[in-house]
């Protein structure tokens, strides 16, 4: 399995129950009906919670602003990953989802990670 995780933050311009609603309303739905497309296996969405206890443990250790979310996306394998994420035959689906992730989240402060776990306490 191999999971890619989507650091968000939204635009100053809105609000987090704003950015909350559009990603877990709208933006959901249109990763739902995708998902088969591109391949998703898992989708969570994790929405920020504690505002001021990260603000504080940021502070302890010098961090940058918190991330407003992190989309948990999964992928049987790194090839399913590859096909549904740069194979042309999904780039309509990739654009219409970018197309609505412009709308909520602000891309030049966001992150991409694909990942592959390692179990430490299991």
């Amino acid at each position: 399995m191999v999971t890619l995780f989507y650091c968000l933050r939204r635009p100053s311009s809105m609000s987090f129950k704003e950015f909350s609603a559009h990603w877990n309303g709208p933006h959901a739905a249109l990763v739902k009906r995708l998902a088969p497309k591109l391949g998703v296996v898992r989708y969570i969405q994790h929405h920020a919670l504690a505002p001021e206890a990260a603000r504080v443990m940021q502070g302890m250790r010098g961090l940058e602003d918190p991330f407003d979310g992190v989309a948990e996306i999964c992928f049987e394998s790194m090839e399913a990953l590859q096909k549904g994420n740069l194979d042309p035959l999904v780039a309509d689906a990739q654009a219409e989802l970018a197309g609505d992730e412009a709308k909520f989240i602000d891309f030049s402060r966001s992150s991409i990670l694909f990942t592959e776990a390692k179990a430490v306490i299991a």
